[in-house]
């Protein structure tokens, strides 16, 4: 539901300048019902320009304008089990530093995602996204952990945290979601919900996290 609400929203030319923030908000919420969601798995996040470097904004009046970044955090309810993912657009041609704070971030997640598997250590999988982030020299940018448990309560254990305890185990589900935020700048950040396979985990958000231009 949330897949394909989000995509119907950017079909739609939902996320555009003029727009409050608000706005996109509700109508996000209203096309994840109209897909079967029972509720908001929990409160919508839509953060525009420099909110979008808040890491839990949430949502205003302030309205969209051309060259914001706007980050997209939400989820659906359905049958007692919650979603949850972020991806980030922007509104116009990116600038350059956009283009490269959203490079970092997926290169990040894919590290990240990568070491998703059973007997990892959460807090190694944790490192692998963060050691991206911090090469690069913005590790004091990415402010919360890599990534929690979702199922019958969005935050469920494992933490994939630094300060996470315990491994990984097979059909877990959890999310992959490093950020980057420049504060009165914007911010970056995606997520996928993924369950712990052999091998390759299962992608349960399969949306483009390349960057859209809206």
């Amino acid at each position: 539901a949330a897949e394909r609400a989000l995509a119907d929203l950017l079909e739609a030319g939902g996320i555009r300048p003029g727009r409050t923030e608000r706005e996109v908000a509700r109508d996000l919420e209203n096309r994840m019902a109209e897909h079967g969601a029972h509720g908001t798995a929990f409160d919508t996040i839509v953060a525009a320009g420099p909110h979008s470097a808040v890491p839990h904004h949430r949502p205003t009046d302030a309205v969209l304008a051309r060259g914001d970044l706007v980050k997209l955090d939400f989820g659906a309810l359905v049958d007692g089990y919650h979603s949850d993912m972020t991806r980030t657009v922007v509104l116009g041609e990116p600038a350059a530093w956009q283009r490269d704070l959203h490079a970092l971030v997926l290169d990040a997640h894919t590290a990240g995602s990568a070491a998703v598997r059973p007997g990892a250590e959460v807090s190694s999988v944790d490192e692998a996204a963060r050691a991206v982030i911090a090469e690069a020299g913005l590790g004091e940018h990415f402010t919360h952990g890599l990534g929690h448990g979702v199922g019958l309560a969005v935050h469920e254990a494992p933490s994939l945290s630094a300060r996470g305890a315990g491994t990984l185990s097979a059909c877990m589900a959890v999310t992959v979601e490093p950020g980057v935020y420049l504060a009165g700048r914007g911010g970056v950040r995606l997520e996928d919900t993924l369950v712990v396979r052999e091998g390759t985990p299962e992608l349960l958000t399969p949306s483009t996290k390349e960057l859209v231009v809206a």
